[in-house]
């Protein structure tokens, strides 16, 4: 099984929850890999030409940093 979580900032980046999903990863089998993705606002303009109002609008995107630090927590 591979693990995969998106990294928000201000949303999925809070230190106690990447605790949590350590913990929660820690007690599983069969897992192979965990990745960090970080969040990127590529796909903005396809909610924007579809007419809808982009969710996440106003939350930056993930720095290199910012994956640097989950993956520490998550001791990856």
């Amino acid at each position: 099984m591979w693990i995969r979580q998106v990294l928000v900032p201000t949303i999925t980046d809070d230190e106690q929850d990447l605790l949590q999903l350590k913990d929660f990863i820690s007690s599983l089998n069969s897992v192979e890999k965990v990745e960090i993705l970080p969040y990127h606002d590529l796909g903005k303009f396809k909610w924007e030409n579809l007419g809808c109002s982009y969710p996440l609008e106003g939350f930056r995107t993930a720095t290199s940093e910012d994956v640097k630090r989950a993956k520490e927590i998550l001791n990856l």
